[in-house]
């Protein structure tokens, strides 16, 4: 499977701004299905998929990679030619004035998350074991109200620290190709999805804790720990509190 899949029209761009087909196209990400396996994977009629997969297939998001023969009748298995898809700028146009896609592509993230989510082991969420146990993870959902030139600034501070990650994966990929490094079976898997919006959900009126309550000691000043101890008394020596 190749890693990019340009998209370069726009009925392509039609084709794959529709939810159910992203969902689709997720599954066959991971795998190769039948139209079959798909329908009851997503509690839909074989013939709605199908449908759905023939227009994928005839815009060059899914191939059929292999078929089977049961019962008299030829399976197709589908799998898609890519997992990341670029849109060419000759459809700039488009784009600004349907912005489906770009929705669609959010939550295209955020539903393929949810599937990885489920489907990671045990070990991937032991937040709570002791420390050299516990995997590295991080969950948030965030709201920041301030000027947009200043998120914008921020944003390009964070997609440098994202291509750090790839620089890392990369440094990490040669020393294994050069025998310096035993290679590991763990991925850390992260999505990211970020707008503006004019809404504003977390407001609260006060923002402290139950009085006998306090958060744990954080090397973030605005990010805390989803433990809460409770305050030391007076009495109690220092080495009691947790750190």
């Amino acid at each position: 499977m190749k890693r990019y899949q340009v998209i370069e029209t726009i009925e392509q761009l039609k084709a794959i701004s529709d939810s159910l087909r992203l969902e689709i196209v997720t599954y066959l990400t991971k795998e190769a299905y039948t139209g079959k396996q798909l329908a009851t994977m997503l509690n839909l009629s074989a013939s709605k998929v199908h449908y759905h997969l023939k227009e994928l297939e005839n815009h060059h998001f899914i191939q059929v990679v292999r078929t089977e023969e049961k019962n008299g009748i030829v399976q197709k298995f589908y799998r898609a030619v890519a997992f990341d898809f670029k849109v060419s700028d000759d459809l700039l146009p488009s784009l600004q004035e349907d912005t489906m896609l770009t929705q669609e592509s959010m939550l295209h993230h955020l539903r393929s998350s949810i599937t990885r989510l489920y489907n990671a082991p045990e070990a991937s969420f032991m937040q709570f074991a002791d420390e050299e146990k516990r995997p590295p993870s991080i969950a948030s959902t965030s709201e920041f109200k301030a000027p947009r030139h200043q998120i914008q600034a921020w944003l390009l501070k964070y997609k440098a620290l994202l291509n750090e990650l790839v620089e890392i994966e990369d440094q990490f990929q040669k020393q294994v190709a050069a025998g310096d490094a035993d290679d590991v079976e763990e991925n850390f898997y992260m999505v990211t999805v970020g707008f503006m919006t004019n809404e504003r959900y977390f407001v609260a009126e006060d923002e402290s804790l139950p009085d006998n309550y306090e958060h744990l000691p954080s090397e973030f000043e605005h990010l805390t720990d989803k433990i809460v101890v409770k305050k030391k008394k007076a009495s109690e020596a220092p080495d009691d509190r947790r750190e």
